[in-house]
């Protein structure tokens, strides 16, 4: 299986902007945020349950439940905190 034209197992090591970042508004001013994170099995969950090997990104903050439902799968960390960034 391929993501994007990346092996599952190249994939992971992509991890630079894995964690959590804050939305911009287009003034520069940030406000909420978000997290990126690799998952790598089929997760059951009744939000996500399609969930493919890849990078993904949800609203969220630390120590709370997701604002939103996973976005992905991209090939890197940093695929995915751009789309992100395009969604604020």
């Amino acid at each position: 299986m391929q993501i994007g034209g990346t092996r599952p197992e190249e994939a992971k090591v992509f991890d630079d902007h894995a964690g959590y970042a804050q939305f911009i508004h287009e003034d520069g001013e940030a406000y909420g945020s978000f997290e990126v994170f690799w998952t790598d099995s089929l997760i059951e969950d009744a939000c996500a349950p399609d969930w493919q090997p890849g990078w993904y990104w949800w609203a969220c903050s630390p120590g709370y439940l997701p604002d939103s439902d996973p976005t992905g799968p991209f090939s890197t960390s940093y695929r995915a905190y751009a789309d992100a960034r395009e969604e604020d």
